[in-house]
């Protein structure tokens, strides 16, 4: 429907799903129960209609921290916008970073000065890793959190919140490294950066290597869930194509 749309408007363009599918199996961050899928009524059992009932974390698969999940004074996801996550995408591609390692102010920079790009106020930056292709449903849904993922030091934190983007979002479970017990550092530096200044986080994206350009526009809906500190999300990227040559 979003492509029709945008295709009315004389446009042609290319609608990218970067979410991935929430069901049983899929990894969930540690100590999170797995979702839960159970049929209610089916036709082959007699019924007029298919229903589920679905139990999870509101943080599991594809989904999104509102302030509340970290600040319990702050807005929680039914006090949001409904555009609170659709605008301008970027994707920065730092796929060459791999496991648990630092992605510091000067790694997008780089970036920055090699696509000439720039990124904008206002911007839905996602990081592009391909963390995602370690994602796999059943026994071995424990690879996603295997050997870490690659997490934004102190200096990208400031770089992206001096540019007062609008939204950051992963392929990976944070944006900050794994939880280590005992750590004297703060290991939740983005989300505690972010959330506070209105800058909303995705988390668990999909498919960011199958973006042809690094700019589009990026429209995700979180589900109005009362008192939710975070919420399940279908985010598309969307990316205008040139037309045919007649």
């Amino acid at each position: 429907m979003l492509n029709s749309f945008i295709q009315s408007l004389g446009r042609t363009c290319r609608v990218i799903d970067i979410s991935q599918t929430l069901g049983p199996g899929i990894p969930v961050y540690p100590g999170f129960p797995d979702p839960r899928f159970e049929t209610i009524y089916s036709q082959q059992a007699g019924k007029d209609a298919n229903v589920e009932m679905v139990q999870f974390v509101p943080h599991s698969g594809t989904h999104m921290d509102a302030p509340y999940h970290f600040f319990s004074q702050m807005r929680r996801v039914d006090e949001l916008p409904a555009d609170c996550l659709i605008g301008p995408g970027v994707v920065v591609d730092l796929s060459a970073k791999k496991g648990s390692v630092a992605l510091e102010a000067e790694d997008i920079q780089r970036w920055e000065q090699s696509t000439g790009e720039s990124i904008q106020p206002g911007d839905i930056v996602l990081l592009r890793s391909d963390h995602s292709k370690s994602w796999k449903v059943g026994q071995e849904s424990g690879l996603f959190w295997k050997n870490g993922w690659p997490y934004l030091a102190k200096s990208a934190v400031e770089y992206l919140a001096g540019k007062a983007i609008k939204a950051l979002g992963v392929e990976t479970f944070s944006p900050d490294p794994e939880f280590q017990a005992g750590s004297n550092s703060d290991v939740y530096l983005t989300h505690h950066s972010f959330l506070p200044k209105g800058i909303l986080i995705m988390e668990c994206l999909a498919n960011l290597d199958q973006i042809p350009t690094p700019r589009g526009l990026v429209v995700a809906l979180p589900l109005k869930l009362a008192r939710g500190s975070g919420s399940p999300l279908r985010v598309v990227f969307v990316v205008e194509e040139s037309p045919p040559v007649p």
